[in-house]
This record gives structure tokens, sequence and C-alpha cells, in this order.
């Protein structure tokens, strides 16, 4: 009797579960896509990579190029020159050198040079080549002249550019620098360079205006006599 009972007892629970197997309906299509959520709150800013400090230390160039190119379209590109080697290699890139002519007039040369990207010693391996440079020698009570050498590209919102390797020696300084000033203290060379180039010393077959405010560092070479 009790074998009978456990018999039907199994095979209620597999007819049971036949049942429910068979009523089991199949998956619905997937409902509609709901709408999209707030945007989140914006995260803070990172900070600055490794070196980035020590490669602008020594302060910028911001230069104004406006012009015409050379299909004749408008230009009026600002770029930032703002890195500069660093150690030992900075004093090739940012220097003040006194000394003192055979006549006995003090002067101090001056080489700045800076980049638009991060730089390394040799810019053959991963540097940057777009760069401007000044070089002149600033006479205490004589005219001076400025030498300005350009490797940069200009390149416009239509995904076009032309580039400007150019350099132009011995510029009256008194004709295109304005508010100069050097503290040998604090070891900062300022001024303001405009330069109006003719349509026959640059690539772009037209004048050329260029404007830099310079705000820089500079190394001091110790003299010796």
């Amino acid at each position: 009797m009790k074998q009978l009972l456990k018999f039907g007892l199994m095979f209620t629970i597999a007819t049971s579960g036949l049942m429910f197997t068979a009523c089991e309906g199949e998956d619905g299509d997937p409902g509609a896509v709901g709408p999209q959520g707030e945007k989140g709150d914006k995260g803070d800013t990172g900070e600055q990579g490794l070196g980035f400090d020590e490669a602008v230390q020594y302060g910028n160039i911001a230069v104004q190029f406006k012009g015409t190119r050379a299909d004749n379209v408008t230009f009026n590109k600002t770029i930032d020159f703002k890195f500069c080697p660093t150690g030992p290699d900075a004093s090739y890139y940012s220097y003040a050198s006194p000394y003192q002519t055979e006549g006995g007039t003090s002067v101090t040369e001056f080489r700045i040079e800076r980049f638009n990207s991060v730089v390394v010693s040799d810019d053959s391996e991963g540097g940057s080549n777009s760069s401007i440079r000044f070089r002149f020698n600033k006479y205490e009570e004589e005219e001076s002249y400025i030498d300005l050498d350009l490797n940069v590209a200009i390149v416009s919102d239509d995904m076009k550019f032309f580039t400007l390797w150019d350099d132009y020696s011995e510029i009256t300084f008194s004709e295109v620098v304005s508010e100069y000033s050097f503290n040998s203290v604090t070891s900062e060379l300022k001024f303001k360079f405009h330069l109006i180039v003719p349509e026959e010393s640059n690539s772009t077959g037209h004048d050329l205006e260029i404007t830099a405010d310079v705000n820089t560092k500079v190394l001091q070479y110790i003299y010796v006599d």
C-alpha cells in the first residue's frame, strides 16, 4: 500500500512539472528605450603631466601671424610658444651673456627660443620642430639689431596649412621692438615685437604681419675677463 501511495505521489509531481513546463510562455519583445538620463557633473581638472611645470618655467612668446595665404584666403593665427628644454640644455635656448667691447661699451647678448609643444634635448627624437627664436646684442648707448628665426606651420580651420621657415637678420631694434626691459636680478626679459614682412620675403606671396609678446626668463652667463 505504501508503495502504491509513493508511486502515486511521484506521478502527481511529475505530471505537475509537465503542466508548468507546458504553460510557460515565450519571451516578449524588448520594451521601448527609455529617455536618456541627465548629464552628470564635470569631473575635476586633472593634474599636469610630469615635467610640464619645468618645461614652461622660462616663460613664453605669444605670436600673432596675420596675412593672406598663397591661395588668397586670409588668416589670423595666434600661437603660444611656451616650452623650453630644461636642465643644462636650457642655457642654449634661454640665455643672456653680458660683455664689453674693446672700446668699453657694455653689451648683453640674448638668445631666446621657445617651442609650441613639449621638447626633448634632441628634437628629432619626439620633440617639437615648431619654434620661434630671437637673437640680439643689446647695446646700452648704441643702436642694436635683432634676428628672428621662424619654423612654424600655420594650420587653418579648413584643414589646410603652410609653413613659415624663414630667417630675418639684422632688423633695426628700435624699429620693431617696444616696451623692452631686462631685470638682471629676476632674469626677466620682456618686450613687444612687430614686423611687416614684404610679400617677396615670405612663403605666402603677400605681406605678412608678425606681432610677438615676449615674457621670458633667461639664464645669465658668468662673464670673466
